[in-house]
């Protein structure tokens, strides 16, 4: 199978896509979430692998947006958990009391703020479209007072030599990545999934959302995640993302879904799929 992903090489998703997919055919990573998903719907490509949440920034709104706008071409089939590790990397022979100037991703630089605040009081900080980017082009001919934020495993790919690591504030930080495909039916379950649904409504009162997550703990179905999207036809109106720890094959699912279809203008199913947690892979890029 062919598999886009947000890229450049190099990236955390480029780690999640070597754990969903060890022996895909062919990688090929894209500029920007629309990118690497329009390569899936088009049937230019079989999958794309792009970042849904981070546990420190919060929701990717990219990704949200595709999967919102796209709905019934799209259809979720895999999901991973990473672990992201972070290290300030520099050209050889700079050393950290020489550093100046910190580049990254945004979301890297702020959960590297208060390392860097506090070893590198006098530093710039410097926006890089991703952590590999910043990386590379620090590579590719970055001043001797430069100094990158990136995955550990980066500095070995560029020849870049990592002067502190572990430097994030939450040691504990993760990203979630799907992998996504065009529509049609979902694998048989593997006794640790998750579906998604899209839920959209014409009320504005809370009590639409009160009734969804009745019925499924009326099931004893488990949420594991709800995010909410505003609906760009109707002003103050939103479609709400639903995350649970069911395969839609469960009965207490499929019954949940079928009473939560009248109490709503529309549901879609996003799709059943794996959850998997992989705590031993560190990563990259704490967005993308």
């Amino acid at each position: 199978m062919k598999y886009s992903y947000l890229g450049p090489e190099g990236t955390f998703t480029e780690s999640a896509v070597r754990r969903l997919a060890p022996s895909a055919r062919q990688t090929v990573p894209f500029p920007t979430v629309p990118a690497a998903v329009e390569a899936v719907r088009s049937g230019r490509f079989s999958r794309a692998v792009v970042p849904l949440e981070n546990s420190v920034s919060g929701v990717v709104p990219p990704t949200l947006g595709e999967l919102v706008a796209h709905a019934g071409q799209l259809r979720i089939d895999a999901q991973v958990t990473i672990g992201v590790t972070f290290a300030l990397m520099a050209g050889e022979g700079t050393r950290l009391s020489e550093v100046r100037r910190v580049v990254s991703h945004p979301h890297a630089l702020g959960q590297c703020r208060q390392w860097v605040e506090r070893h590198l009081p006098h530093a710039e900080t410097v926006v890089a479209d991703s952590t590999a980017a910043a990386a590379a082009a620090l590579a590719d001919g970055g001043a001797a007072t430069d100094a990158a934020i990136a995955a550990p495993e980066t500095a070995a790919r560029y020849g870049l030599t990592v002067l502190a690591h572990d430097i994030g504030t939450r040691r504990d930080a993760m990203t979630r990545f799907v992998s996504l495909r065009r529509s049609g039916a979902d694998g048989p379950p593997t006794g640790q999934d998750r579906t998604a649904l899209l839920i959209t409504s014409d009320r504005s009162d809370p009590g639409v959302l009160t009734g969804v997550l009745g019925e499924l703990s009326r099931r004893q179905v488990s949420i594991a995640w709800i995010q909410s999207w505003p609906r760009q036809t109707a002003r103050g109106r939103y479609h709400f993302l639903v995350e649970v720890d069911r395969h839609i094959a469960h009965p207490g699912l499929a019954e949940a879904v079928e009473a939560m279809r009248k109490g709503v203008d529309s549901l879609t199913l996003l799709g059943s799929y794996p959850y998997i947690v992989d705590r031993e892979v560190k990563g990259e890029k704490a967005a993308a």
